[in-house]
């Protein structure tokens, strides 16, 4: 009887620790192939410690040449689209500007506010929340992006000028 018994318990123990191993390679299998996409060694900017998804630090996103990286703090008193709605327009104006001086600064300055503008109004149209994610401070990290190359965004906005007769000396 005691041979049946070492057999019986053996049994159990064989059944028990395949399911667990089954189970645990199963769950690893699942996460490490979604972690492996989402993660990378780069962290949270408020976090250093806490992994980031890939986004945060290498911020190229297919089909989004051109992209911004944004944060939207944290605030019981505004919900979160609100937060980030107005991370995304703190950057729209951040890119105008920025545009404005580097793209086209051949703009006549009397028709710099004009200019920019349009600018605003392409952005609205274009500019993209392409990818969010919350990091463990509760900062909501915003990749935001614009489906269009440097080149390409520049003769549309160009377009957009003369028609709404900015004059430029880059033509």
């Amino acid at each position: 009887m005691a041979d049946s018994d070492h057999r019986n318990q053996f049994a159990r123990f064989t059944l028990k620790t395949g399911a667990t191993i089954l189970l645990v390679v199963g769950l690893s299998a699942c996460m490490s192939r979604g972690m492996q996409q989402e993660l990378t060694t780069c962290t949270f900017p408020d976090t250093t410690r806490t992994p980031a998804p890939s986004f945060i630090c290498d911020q190229q996103v297919d089909g989004y040449p051109i992209t911004r990286l944004t944060s939207a703090p944290s605030s019981a008193d505004v919900e979160t689209n609100v937060s980030i709605e107005r991370a995304r327009l703190e950057v729209q104006h951040a890119m105008a500007l920025e545009w404005l001086v580097t793209w086209f600064a051949d703009v006549d300055d009397d028709q710099k506010t004009e200019a920019k503008q349009v600018i605003l109004s392409w952005l609205n149209e274009e500019l993209r929340v392409v990818r969010t994610r919350e990091s463990s401070t509760g900062t909501m990290w915003l990749l935001l992006g614009i489906a269009h190359s440097e080149v390409d965004t520049q003769v549309q906005l160009r377009n957009r000028f003369t028609a709404a007769g900015i004059e430029t000396t880059d033509r």
